[in-house]
């Protein structure tokens, strides 16, 4: 995973048109970036989740490994005969909200909105992301939990994701959870995702 500073995403994303949660006057007003490892390696935790917002006038900023991609075993085993959700880089305006996932446990949900992803179908178990196969709608892209450990290991499930995006550490998640509750409490239950990719910042 990557750390660029506040200032570097900032850049990155309104030189991409994004909008950026910036008044130092609104408080929680939270900022949600995903940096995809620009060689990325299924079941691997190699990408970074970026929180910043504006804090009593000053910036609070939260990096978390994450992976943006979907296991090898949904790489292989499609639940769609279309192909496994791969999330497109972009920015998902007000796309996301608290609620279940898959009916378990709060996370942030791809309820609100639609977003954009590749649908890998060759079930060779290499993630590929071909411009041709890009289709937007409702698919449940959620941002969720992972393994207690934050490794690869036995507290670890081969199906983690059929194309959400998934915290390595359970801890992590929950202290992510906690900025996203405070948010809602100020600005109601909707949030932004915005996906970048590491070449972003070379």
């Amino acid at each position: 995973m990557i750390r660029p500073s506040i200032e570097k995403i900032t850049q990155v994303m309104l030189a991409k048109g994004y909008k950026v949660y910036n008044n130092d006057a609104l408080d929680w007003n939270l900022n949600i970036i995903g940096i995809r490892n620009k060689n990325p390696q299924p079941n691997q935790f190699d990408d970074t989740l970026v929180v910043f917002n504006q804090y009593i006038g000053a910036w609070s900023v939260s990096y978390y490994p994450i992976t943006t991609d979907p296991s090898i075993h949904y790489l292989k085993n499609p639940i769609l005969d279309k192909g496994t959700a791969v999330l497109k880089e972009g920015q998902y305006k007000g796309a996301y909200s608290i609620d279940k996932h898959n009916g378990n446990y709060f996370a942030l949900c791809q309820r609100l909105g639609k977003v954009e992803v590749y649908r890998e179908k060759d079930k060779d178990g290499i993630l590929q992301m071909l411009n041709g196969s890009i289709e937007s709608g409702f698919f449940g892209i959620n941002i969720h939990k992972g393994p207690k450990k934050g490794r690869w290991g036995s507290d670890n499930h081969a199906r983690y994701s059929a194309g959400c995006q998934v915290f390595a550490s359970t801890y992590h998640f929950q202290d992510f959870m906690l900025k996203c509750r405070q948010a809602e409490k100020s600005f109601g239950n909707k949030f932004t995702y915005t996906l970048l990719n590491e070449k972003d910042f070379e």
